[in-house]
């Protein structure tokens, strides 16, 4: 008689663990296209002008959807936590990505952003938020080791950059502002709307940004877009910025930080197959090993998440 007051719950857990995977993998897929857009980018422009363009953009697309419901009532508290979290995660960490790529190859940025899960593992059995799990740490650590597979540069990585060791500073940061924030922003995603964190957070970074792409020459810079260099940024902001973030934090909401983390691991994969697909790169047996290896990371660590729900 008691059976199906506790198997529902449990279905609906299950549910839900579902469509937060899904919501992370698409916004994880989003986030390896952006590599791509990033990388093409950049060039005609700054990384600091890029990325205030980029969330004008997104956080328009987010406050038109919303309107009001954007800023929900809250303590001023918890609106400061939402701001600095915002600045660091849509100001700091889209600048030193972008600032990354002009350093470093696309390969090596993919490879070091990778680590955010473990970061944010790290992070979150410190703050207390889930336990050290053994098949958790596993799985993402058989993710990253697909992505080394399929990242490991086949000559000298650095052949044609400039100040590697900047670039390894720049998207160290660019890795740790992101568990940062998958971490941190978790009690708040638990009293509020999603969407309406990820917009008051990126008008946030948005704001912090505008004054270093003025510096920058925001003005002068723009006219030297070309008109495909406005669409990867149209891209960057639609999909990689507001749909990309929306589901990336919805995700964050109904999961723990380092179950959606997980995830991340799509994100050079996608741009790896974006290269073969647009730009006619070669894939070879690598891709394919390293591709199977970071879907057998994602199942092990998640397998195990749905097994404890």
């Amino acid at each position: 008689m008691s059976a199906p007051p506790t198997s529902t719950p449990s279905l609906h857990g299950h549910a839900t663990a579902s469509r937060a995977a899904l919501a992370a993998s698409a916004a994880s897929i989003f986030f390896g296209a952006s590599v791509v857009a990033t990388r093409y980018v950049v060039p005609q422009t700054t990384p600091v002008v890029l990325a205030f363009v980029r969330y004008v953009v997104a956080t328009s697309c987010l406050l038109v959807v919303l309107g009001r419901r954007a800023f929900p009532v809250m303590p001023g508290r918890d609106r400061l936590q939402v701001a600095l979290l915002g600045v660091l995660f849509f100001g700091v960490f889209p600048w030193s990505f972008s600032a990354s790529l002009t350093h470093l190859p696309t390969a090596q940025v993919a490879l070091i952003a990778a680590t955010n899960p473990l970061v944010t593992l790290a992070l979150s059995v410190w703050r207390g938020i889930e336990p050290l799990r053994t098949r958790t740490i596993l799985g993402q650590i058989l993710a990253f080791a697909g992505l080394a597979v399929a990242l490991v540069p086949t000559g000298d990585a650095t052949t044609g950059v400039s100040n590697p060791l900047v670039g390894y500073l720049e998207i160290g940061t660019t890795a740790l502002c992101g568990a940062t924030y998958n971490v941190w922003s978790r009690p708040l995603l638990a009293r509020y709307d999603a969407l309406a964190i990820t917009a008051q957070s990126m008008l946030a970074g948005t704001v912090a940004l505008a004054p270093l792409a003025l510096a920058q020459g925001l003005f002068s810079r723009l006219p030297m877009v070309t008109p495909l260099g406005w669409a990867a940024v149209l891209f960057l902001g639609i999909f990689g910025g507001a749909v990309g973030f929306g589901l990336w934090i919805w995700a964050l909401r109904h999961s723990t930080p380092s179950r959606v983390a997980v995830f991340l691991a799509l994100n050079p994969i996608t741009a790896i197959t974006l290269g073969v697909v647009l730009l006619g790169e070669s894939a070879g047996v690598r891709l394919f090993v390293a591709l199977a290896m970071v879907i057998a990371g994602i199942q092990l660590a998640s397998k195990k998440a749905r097994a404890s729900d």
